[in-house]
C-alpha cells in the first residue's frame, strides 16, 4: 500500500492533534485538510487497504476492475479535480450501440433514448419520469427537509408512489427494477424525499438511472483514495480497528486494535451502521443513536465477467442493460479505455441480492453468467474471470451503495447527522447533502468535518493566546 504503514507496524503515537476514524475517501480528504492546516492527523483504518467502498482487483498489469464506487458523472467536480491533481487520467464510460431492456419475458434492443416497451408502458414511464424531475425541483438538495412536502415525501415510500402514479404492470417493473439498481434497494423501503433528494442533485430521474457522459478513471478508481493516503506519509494505520472513544473534556482517548492514541479532536468517517460497533464514553445522545438505526445500508452485489475482447460491440450493443428477470439488473461495459480486455460489470441489488448471497458461491456464478448470457448470447457465458463483491458481507462496510432512510427520519433524526458531538465530528458519504452517498459526497465530507476541526482547534489557540 501507498502512504499508510503496514499493519500494525509500528506503536500508535501517545497523542495527536486529530485522529480520523475509516481511510475511506471521506477520512483521507479529512486528515489531508487537517496536515495542510499545520496539524497532526492520524488515520485508524480497519481494513487491511485504504479506500473504503472503492476498491478494484486487478486481472491485469495495470488492469484493476473496480468492485466498488467508479463512475465520475459530470456533478462530481471534487472527484474530477482529485484525479487531474494526481495526474490519473479519465475517459469516457463506452456507450456507443444499442442498449438493451429485458421485460415480459424478451430482450429488445433499444434505440436512441426511447426505451422499446409497449404504448401504454412507454407513457406510464415517461409521465412518471416527469413528475419525479418536476417534484424533486421543488426539494433542496443541502437541505430536503425544508421542502414544502417533506414531511408528507418522509414517510411516503417510492413504492407508494408509484402504485399512485403508474397503470401498467410493465411500466411499474422497469421504474422499480432501475430503483432498485440505483439505490441497492427496493421501492418499497426508499422514501421518496430521500428519492427526490438525489433526483434533485443529480439534475434528473435519468441522469441517476444512465452513466451517460459520466467518466472512468484509466487503471482504476482505487488510484484516488492511494494518491490521498500518499500524502499522509505513513499516517494511516491498517487492520487497526477502532473499539472505543472516550471523551475526557480536554482530549478525547481512541482505543483501537493496535493500541491507544489520545486526540484533541477526532473524526468518524464510517457508515452509520458501523458506528454501533464503537463505544462511546459517555454513550451518543439519543438523537444520534436514533439517526444511526435510521439509515440500515442498502445491499448490492456488484459482479464483472473479463473476456479476452468486447465482443457484444461487435454485434452494436454498448452493454448497458437493464433486466427484469434477474438476478443481475443492470450492466455496463466496464473494459479498460484501450479495449481489451473486455469487461462487464453488473448489479445485483436489494431483495435479488438477498436471495443470491445465501446461494454457493458456483450457483452464484452460474445464474450470474445466465443472466450476461440472456442479454448479450452464449459467449457471455464463458468468460475467462469472474469477480463479485457481495458488499453487505463486507465485515467493515455491511453494504452499499449507502444508507438508505427509513420513512419519517430525513425530517426527523437523519437531518442532523452531521453536527459534531462534543469533540467527535462526523464525516462518510452518509453525511453528504449534494451528492449523497457517492465519491463527491465522500470527499466534501471530510472537507466539512475537517474545516469544523481546524476551526475549532484554531479558536482554542487564540484562546489560550
Amino acid at each position: 500500500m501507498v502512504g499508510d504503514a503496514p499493519p500494525r507496524a509500528r506503536t500508535l503515537p501517545d497523542e495527536v492533534d486529530v485522529v480520523v476514524v475509516g481511510a475511506g475517501l471521506a477520512g483521507l480528504t479529512a486528515a489531508r485538510v487537517a496536515l495542510r492546516a499545520g496539524l497532526e492527523p492520524l488515520v485508524l483504518e480497519a481494513r487491511d487497504r485504504v479506500g473504503g467502498r472503492v476498491v478494484g482487483e486487478s486481472v491485469a498489469e495495470g488492469i484493476d476492475v473496480e468492485l466498488g464506487g467508479q463512475w465520475l458523472a459530470g456533478r462530481n467536480k471534487r472527484a474530477q479535480a482529485l484525479a487531474a491533481e494526481a495526474g490519473i487520467e479519465l475517459f469516457p464510460t463506452y456507450d456507443e450501440g444499442n442498449d438493451l431492456l429485458e421485460v415480459s419475458g424478451e430482450v429488445r434492443r433499444q434505440r436512441g433514448r426511447v426505451p422499446p416497451l409497449r404504448p401504454a408502458a412507454l407513457l406510464d414511464v415517461g409521465l412518471a419520469r416527469l413528475r419525479l424531475d418536476r417534484q424533486a425541483r421543488t426539494v433542496p438538495p443541502d437541505a430536503p427537509w425544508q421542502a414544502a412536502r417533506a414531511e408528507e415525501w418522509s414517510r411516503m415510500t417510492v413504492s407508494a408512489w408509484l402504485d399512485r402514479a403508474t397503470r401498467t404492470a410493465e411500466g411499474r417493473s422497469v421504474l422499480q427494477t432501475a430503483i432498485a439498481t440505483v439505490w441497492g434497494a427496493e421501492a418499497h423501503q426508499l422514501t421518496m424525499l430521500q428519492a427526490l433528494a438525489h433526483i434533485g442533485a443529480a439534475g434528473s430521474f435519468d441522469a441517476t438511472t444512465t452513466t451517460d457522459l459520466g467518466l472512468r478513471v484509466a487503471g482504476g478508481s482505487h488510484l484516488l483514495p492511494a494518491h490521498l493516503a500518499a500524502e499522509l506519509d505513513g499516517r494511516v494505520v491498517r487492520e487497526c480497528a477502532v473499539t472505543g472513544i472516550r471523551d475526557l473534556g480536554e482530549r478525547v482517548e481512541v482505543d483501537a486494535i493496535g493500541g491507544r492514541v489520545r486526540a484533541r479532536r477526532v473524526i468518524v468517517t464510517v457508515p452509520p451502521a458501523l458506528v454501533a460497533r464503537i463505544g462511546f464514553d459517555p454513550p451518543l445522545p439519543a438523537a444520534r443513536h436514533q439517526a444511526i438505526a435510521a439509515l440500515p445500508m442498502g445491499h448490492i452485489i456488484k459482479v464483472a465477467a473479463v473476456y479476452d475482447a468486447p465482443f457484444w460491440r461487435d454485434r452494436g450493443l454498448s452493454g448497458r442493460a437493464l433486466s427484469m428477470e434477474g438476478p443481475v439488473t443492470g450492466t455496463f461495459d466496464n473494459s479498460p479505455p484501450e479495449g481489451r480486455p473486455g469487461v462487464l460489470v453488473g448489479f445485483v441489488p436489494g431483495d435479488r441480492a438477498r436471495a443470491l448471497a445465501v446461494r454457493p458461491p458456483a450457483e452464484r456464478r452460474a445464474a450470474v453468467l445466465a443472466s450476461f448470457a440472456r442479454l448479450f448470447g452464449g459467449a457471455a457465458a464463458q468468460p475467462r474471470r469472474y469477480l463479485e463483491k457481495d458488499w453487505a458481507a463486507e465485515e467493515w462496510t455491511r453494504g452499499c451503495y449507502f444508507g438508505i432512510a427509513t420513512p419519517g427520519s430525513m425530517t426527523g433524526p437523519v437531518r442532523d447527522l452531521r453536527k459534531p458531538t462534543g469533540r467527535i465530528h462526523w464525516a462518510g458519504a452518509e453525511t453528504a447533502l449534494a451528492n449523497y452517498g457517492g465519491m463527491d459526497g465522500a470527499l466534501t465530507s471530510g472537507e466539512r468535518a475537517a474545516g469544523e476541526v481546524v476551526a475549532a482547534l484554531s479558536t482554542t489557540l487564540e484562546q489560550l493566546a
